[in-house]
């Protein structure tokens, strides 16, 4: 696509939306409500399925879910206001203690101020003195303030402004009544319909986005809803325990506040902590209540949401916060508590809608990268530490050789071939290099202490058994890993002799500055009996077939294991252009070369008396 296109093309999708946020903002009055029927209607629908299966008709439960949901929630806001009628006419009398509290947690802080305001007061003392104020110029007449005072509100203004208050809310609550039964009710053609609108024929991808956000925003719900709950319980029950008053009042409010992401729960302790330091003489109930609330956020974040949530809305932590920043300014405290389903429903639409994918990748929490990838870009930019922290996180989940398969071999792959074409500068592609030897070393390092330790249990266990524990005196068959041409060649060589290492035998790693001849050479040396020779891209079959060519000169009936990384091709037209019969083994990954090596190995072990390979890595 060329630039001038792209650019149009971005320019249209950001004015696109521009237009959707401004019609969000101006049609707030319609739009707000509706969202938050269809938020309830998603909340309600799993309960009117339940009394259908009943045998009880559409509208009849359709009508019986509404009722009951709006009578909890008319009873939740009628105990509020009848609490908080009761805290008020007491606040007055817990003010004096209150003050006397903070005025003895805040002494250091208030004597600091101080000494910042005697030092400031000092200052001005020094600064010139403003002058008497004079008439204007050319004018005996001294200058006057105007002040404009407006005449008190009627007793009808107040009352019709009360009213439209009122009236407003009043409204706002039947019109979300409505259209949650209007919803319930026609659920299923309201479905087909949108499907027939949206989809534009593409009925499956809309069907399962529909069933997606659908199963997505209805087990959020639900299970927030069930959390909050028992939370808002958790509170009342505890405060009344510790001696707050109106803890009711604080367990509907923790429950409703917990809805508000990631600061909903400390807005509702603040409250109930505030108030239990009023009405203490000491600290023990503030340190109670702030325990409680502490030892409930824990309890819920850590075993409660895991436990409960199972596979989560799949939406970022950071994407929650800024929808809800974004839903809050747009819509008020109605976009505050609908932020996030509302942003699970844009991601959902981003996973299958191709034009709208940037909403998955903004709004998603899992990897844009993949394991290979994060690597690579992390040693792109020089940050070693970060790539080794991935390479251990990886192997928390997975074996050695699956990790250098998937991760390290397709990372070292793609360094050379950026090298190869250019895109990459010299200094950049040895500290990938360097950095990726290093990390195999630590690796391998931390390999064999775990595979000492596990020898010592085992002899230890084996009370002494040498065939358990010593390798002395036994005829140990070697290994040799060669490189095909390079450093990268010889990294992956590293690679491979870690996850192939069997007890009872020797390997070792040919540096990739030997020459070809050198590399012969040590096999000779070592009286190797088998040989693997690591290649990686993009060269890596010509460089292959050169160093096979020279060690069946010398070693026409030795057997040769040939790892072609990263192959792309057929391995048998590989395997045509290096030759060398049927003793020569070509293989395309670690996994695969390891199982060779048992195979090609086992006749040998046993007849020396060693032990058969076992599984590495």
């Amino acid at each position: 696509m060329a630039p001038s296109e792209q650019f149009a093309k971005s320019a249209w999708m950001l004015a696109s939306i521009a237009v959707v946020v401004a019609a969000l903002y101006l049609a707030k009055g319609v739009l707000a409500p509706m969202a938050l029927a269809v938020l309830l209607s998603f909340l309600l629908s799993p309960v009117c399925d339940w009394l259908e299966r009943l045998r009880l008709g559409r509208v009849p439960a359709v009508v019986v879910t509404a009722i009951v949901g709006f009578a909890v929630l008319g009873a939740a806001t009628w105990t509020v206001v009848v609490q908080m009628t009761d805290l008020a006419p007491k606040l007055p009398e817990y003010e004096n203690n209150l003050k006397a509290k903070l005025h003895a947690a805040n002494a250091r802080v208030s004597a600091a101020l101080s000494k910042v305001t005697s030092t400031a007061q000092g200052m001005s003392e020094n600064l010139p003195q403003i002058g008497p104020a004079q008439a204007p110029q050319g004018t005996t007449e001294w200058p006057y303030s105007v002040r404009v005072i407006t005449s008190p509100a009627s007793p009808l203004q107040v009352f019709g402004g009360m009213f439209g208050t009122v009236l407003e809310v009043l409204g706002s609550i039947g019109m979300v009544f409505i259209l949650v039964v209007f919803f319930l009710i026609r659920r299923d053609d309201l479905r087909d319909r949108f499907i027939r609108l949206v989809g534009k024929g593409d009925v499956t991808v809309t069907t399962q986005m529909i069933e997606d956000a659908g199963t997505r925003v209805s087990h959020y719900l639900a299970t927030e809803f069930m959390i909050n709950a028992l939370f808002g319980a958790a509170v009342g029950i505890g405060l009344y325990l510790i001696g707050v008053p109106n803890a009711i009042l604080w367990g509907i409010l923790a429950t409703t506040l917990r809805f508000i992401p990631y600061i909903g729960p400390w807005i509702a302790a603040a409250m109930p902590i505030g108030l239990s330091m009023a009405i203490s003489g000491d600290w023990v109930a503030p340190s109670l209540t702030i325990g409680l609330f502490v030892a409930l956020e824990l309890l819920t974040n850590n075993v409660l949401e895991p436990w409960l949530y199972g596979k989560n809305t799949g939406v970022s932590a950071v994407a929650v916060l800024l929808a809800a920043v974004f839903w809050t300014w747009l819509w008020g405290v109605v976009g505050l508590l609908l932020a996030t389903p509302l942003t699970v429903c844009l991601l959902v639409i981003g996973k299958h809608v191709p034009q709208l994918a940037f909403l998955d990748t903004l709004l998603g929490d899992e990897p844009v990268f993949e394991p290979k990838k994060r690597i690579y870009q992390r040693l792109l930019a020089g940050d070693q530490e970060e790539a080794t922290e991935l390479l251990d996180e990886f192997l928390e989940h997975k074996p050695l050789v699956e990790v250098y398969d998937t991760v390290l071999i397709p990372a070292l792959a793609s360094a050379e071939a950026h090298w190869h074409r250019g895109e990459l500068d010299e200094g950049r592609h040895k500290f990938i290099l360097q950095s990726l030897k290093q990390m195999i070393l630590e690796r391998g390092e931390h390999e064999q202490e775990l595979q000492d330790k596990k020898d010592r249990d085992d002899a230890k266990a084996a009370g002494g058994d040498s065939s358990l524990a010593d390798w002395t005196g036994l005829s140990r068959p070697c290994i040799v890993c060669l490189p095909a041409h390079d450093e990268a060649d010889e990294i992956a060589a590293m690679m491979l002799a870690q996850v192939m290492e069997p007890r009872g035998c020797l390997v070792e790693t040919a540096p990739a500055t030997a020459t070809a001849s050198e590399l012969v050479d040590l096999v000779g040396q070592r009286n190797a009996d088998l040989v693997c020779i690591s290649a990686t891209p993009p060269a890596h079959v010509a460089h292959a077939r050169h160093l096979c060519t020279r060690l069946r000169r010398r070693f026409p009936e030795m057997n040769l294991v040939v790892g072609i990384w990263e192959a792309t091709s057929d391995l048998s037209k590989a395997k045509e252009r290096i030759a060398g019969g049927a003793t020569t083994h070509v293989v395309a990954t670690l996994a695969d070369a390891q199982e060779q090596v048992r195979m090609l190995l086992q006749p040998l072990l046993l007849r020396s008396g060693n032990q058969v390979p076992q599984e590495g890595g």
